[in-house]
């Protein structure tokens, strides 16, 4: 999805205000980011998947109260500041194969009604090649196993984030590539026609050049008298 100024600020105001999941949308609950701990690896996971599904928002601060989805109680400004760009996108890159490198930003929006600053993570598609992680993690809280070597993970309809596993999985993240080189093609060979069929520049000839400096070379070693008064 693609929010373009003036419209971006008041897109992330109404993520708050109206908050609601979908695929290219989902909310977190107020957690540091930090460590290896479940919450964070799995918010790590969580990107690399929309990532691979083209892309989205992730906004952290809420809570499930019957069915609806409302400002978490503990979140706080303190929260709010673990969640620094430079640390995510490492932390992220350091999570997916060597030379790839997930595209994020990080807003910090005030919820309208509280104040309270929310971070709201926005995670572009991948340009050329989906996403792959590149080793196994364990939570250090729970032991449970988030990531795995190897592994592509895909956010889905209905807000959920798992491996690549079926057939329709993958058509997804191929017909994806296939569009992305597509469009990139095209692009170089719009760039390349408009270059071959762009009138040429004129530029004098070789002969024309040649005798500008002869010319010039005459006047200085024969230099002509001065004209009577």
């Amino acid at each position: 999805m693609t929010i373009e100024p003036p419209d971006a600020a008041a897109f992330r105001e109404r993520l708050l205000s109206t908050p609601g999941e979908r695929r290219d949308i989902d909310y977190k609950s107020s957690l540091p980011f930090a460590g290896d701990d479940a919450f964070t690896l799995k918010l790590i996971r969580h990107i690399q998947g929309m990532a691979n599904a083209g892309g989205g928002w992730l906004v952290i601060g809420y809570s499930q109260d019957t069915g609806a989805l409302i400002p978490d109680p503990s979140h706080s400004d303190a929260t709010c500041s673990t969640y620094e760009p430079t640390q995510i996108s490492q932390r992220v890159d350091s999570s997916v194969l060597r030379g790839q490198r997930v595209t994020l930003e990080v807003h910090y929006e005030p919820h309208p009604e509280t104040g309270i600053r929310h971070p709201l993570i926005r995670v572009y598609g991948f340009e050329r090649l989906p996403y792959v992680c590149r080793s196994f993690k364990a939570a250090t809280d729970t032991g449970d196993q988030i990531l795995r070597q190897g592994a592509v993970y895909l956010r889905r309809p209905g807000a959920e984030t798992s491996e690549i596993s079926t057939a329709s999985d993958w058509e997804d993240v191929i017909g994806r590539c296939v569009r992305l080189r597509r469009d990139e093609f095209l692009s170089e060979f719009t760039e390349l026609f408009e270059r071959m069929t762009s009138p040429p520049i004129s530029q004098p000839s070789a002969w024309s050049r040649l005798e500008d400096v002869i010319s010039g070379g005459r006047r200085h070693a024969f230099p002509q008298p001065d004209a009577p008064q």
